[in-house]
């Protein structure tokens, strides 16, 4: 089910021309033809309201922007598909009857990101003096493009090209607005028809270490049984035959192959970052470094190169500056649905191997599914300097169940006094289909605060907990809308910054490894180990996250993924396709957050089929 933003969204955009079908693979175009384009936007007269001293301007099925400390305005997007290779030649976006508005006081400014007690919180006060200086309209144009290679809802290799419009631009010193109710968007592209080159069709790739390789064929034949032809191929065979700098790249490169030789839709990575290692990434100023599967996936930049996420040669991948600009040429967007199965042992293999395999078998027309569960309370609270009244884990929420309006509800919240770990276990046990989390998270745990709470007391959920939940085989797919549950890498040094004299006491009495290299099952992964109930699927940060919520809604970070990761449900979709759609609709319509993007992982099978098969 669709948003009714996303349905005036499509009204208010009228194309006057549609493109070429896109093709089923990849490959270098035989011939290009030039096509123009033709898209006229009208938008509605802009509203004010009043915030804190400050004036808001709000225009019906927009966003807003996100550079923060300037002022906070909105803007809307518009995406075009080409099949990959086309070349743009020209975008042009004019302005119409353009008017000018006084303001008796200034435009909010968007809030600023700080680092509170390890956590991101975005607080109201603070703002870009030399923006709010100028008479310079800001922004300094009326329209960005951004473009990206990746696939589109049939799977199609794609150039995707989005014209960002702010139909409102303010300057500050004068205090007058600039607002224009019509544009007319016009692209000229030279437009390719690739030649399809794939010999074999393998749409779902398993890659493994060879000590799983065998164990994982039931899952082979189980897919192959839904006509979803399956190959296992381990990294052995990788390191000894594909090029690269460190095992990492070389695991890409063959990705690579699998998509233009086999068709490749799916990849499924099965092992801990032991055994199938990760990439770290500098895509954040907060953490020292990021864990990324999405690095495995972005194959190639919207030229068709493959795109190394290390332009600049230096070996630090995914580098970005001190404004969050990309320096290595990641393109984020996803050439591949990628997910991870973090196994650390066999045991951990063939449990969540015969969950996937009975969730595809039973799951469908089962009334538990569409049972939704959505947790939250006041993120950030008083205490941290925040507003208050501003719920913004059960705003989320909100939005959240916006997006599915056909399932039963269950709402755990803190306002209401019905989010506890006793009442979370029971909800996931009477069977859900999703689970939205939003609030704080922990490598593992979660915790949230009572509404407008004056001190920092928490009401947590830990992963000893999980044992509570006796769900069966009524396994929801969970978004955790929060900091740290999928960091991979959680290890003592970890629980020592939580507990130090606990930890270093359990540490000396009963032996406990100070290695920081020995990894403990973080807090997403540990509801797909469970061997008896839990979750078929969870995507979580592996660092701290950041969202950006206010009383009118959810604009980026965590919370924008979360949204749109359930908005993008529907029918036959998979669990990797809804991570996908989410991932593009963040980089079309807030813009390229390479941390946040980043930092999201699947653990679970992006070949899922959401619902089960019928």
């Amino acid at each position: 089910m669709k948003t009714t933003l996303k349905v005036k969204i499509i009204i208010a955009g009228i194309c006057t021309l549609f493109l070429l079908s896109t093709i089923p693979s990849f490959a270098q175009p035989e011939t290009r033809t030039t096509h123009t384009l033709q898209c006229d936007i009208d938008f509605s007269e802009p509203l004010l309201s009043e915030t804190n001293n400050f004036n808001e301007i709000i225009i019906e099925s927009t966003g807003v922007t996100t550079e923060e400390g300037c002022p906070m305005l909105p803007t809307f997007s518009k995406t075009f598909e080409f099949p990959l290779g086309t070349k743009i030649l020209s975008v042009d976006v004019q302005p119409f009857s353009i008017q000018t508005k006084y303001l008796e006081k200034h435009i909010r400014p968007v809030p600023s990101k700080h680092k509170i007690d390890n956590q991101i919180v975005p607080l109201d006060g603070s703002r870009n003096e030399t923006v709010y200086a100028s008479a310079e309209p800001y922004p300094t144009t009326w329209y960005t493009v951004i473009s990206g290679a990746g696939v589109n809802k049939q799977n199609d290799h794609t150039l995707f090209v989005t014209v960002r419009i702010t139909p409102v631009r303010y300057s500050p010193a004068t205090q007058l607005i600039l607002y224009a109710p019509h544009f007319s968007i016009r692209i000229t592209a030279d437009v390719a028809t690739p030649a399809l080159t794939a010999t074999d069709t393998y749409p779902l790739v398993i890659i493994t270490p060879e000590e799983f390789s065998e164990m994982l064929q039931p899952l082979v034949d189980h897919k192959n049984a839904y006509n979803l032809l399956t190959t296992v191929v381990t990294l052995e065979d990788i390191y000894s035959t594909y090029f690269g700098r460190d095992h990492p790249e070389q695991i890409k490169y063959f990705i690579k192959y699998a998509v233009e030789t086999w068709d490749t839709h799916y990849v499924l990575l099965v092992g801990d970052m032991k055994k199938l290692p990760i990439r770290f990434t500098y895509a954040s100023w907060w953490e020292r470094d990021l864990l990324s599967d999405l690095y495995y996936a972005d194959i190639y930049d919207a030229y068709g190169d493959f795109c190394s996420w290390d332009s600049n040669g230096n070996n630090r991948f995914g580098e970005i500056d001190h404004d969050g600009n990309d320096l290595d040429g990641v393109d984020l967007y996803a050439d591949v649905h990628i997910g991870r199965l973090a196994c650390a042992d066999e045991t951990e293999v063939t449990t969540i191997m015969n969950k996937i395999i009975t969730y595809e078998k039973e799951t469908y027309n089962q009334i538990w599914f569409k049972r939704l569960i959505l947790a939250g309370g006041d993120t950030f609270p008083v205490s941290y300097g925040a507003q208050p009244f501003v719920f913004e884990g059960e705003i989320t929420n909100i939005k959240v169940g916006q997006t599915l309006p056909d399932f039963n509800q269950i709402y755990l919240w803190t306002s209401k006094y019905t989010l506890n770990p006793a009442t979370f276990n029971q909800a996931i046990t009477k069977g859900a289909g999703f689970v939205s989390y939003a609030g704080h998270g922990f490598e593992h745990g979660w915790g949230t605060f009572r509404p407008n709470a004056i001190t920092r007391y928490m009401i947590y959920y830990y992963m000893p907990f999980i044992k509570g939940i006796t769900n069966g085989d009524k396994l929801p797919i969970i978004f955790f809308d929060a900091c740290l549950t999928a960091k991979l890498d959680f290890n003592i040094t970890d629980l020592q910054n939580y507990y130090p004299r606990m930890v270093n006491l359990l540490a000396r009495v009963f032996g406990l490894s100070s290695n920081p290299l020995d990894f403990y099952q973080c807090f997403a992964w540990s509801f797909l180990a469970k061997e008896s109930g839990g979750a078929i699927a969870t995507i979580g940060a592996t660092r701290t996250a950041y969202t950006r919520v206010d009383a009118n809604g959810v604009y980026g970070g965590a919370g924008y993924l979360d949204v749109h990761f359930f908005d993008s449900y529907e029918n036959d979709i998979t669990v990797g396709q809804m991570l996908t759609a989410s991932q593009y609709a963040y980089i079309q319509n807030v813009g390229p957050d390479y941390f946040t993007i980043e930092e999201f992982i699947l653990l679970g099978d992006p070949s899922l089929r959401v619902g089960g098969y019928p």
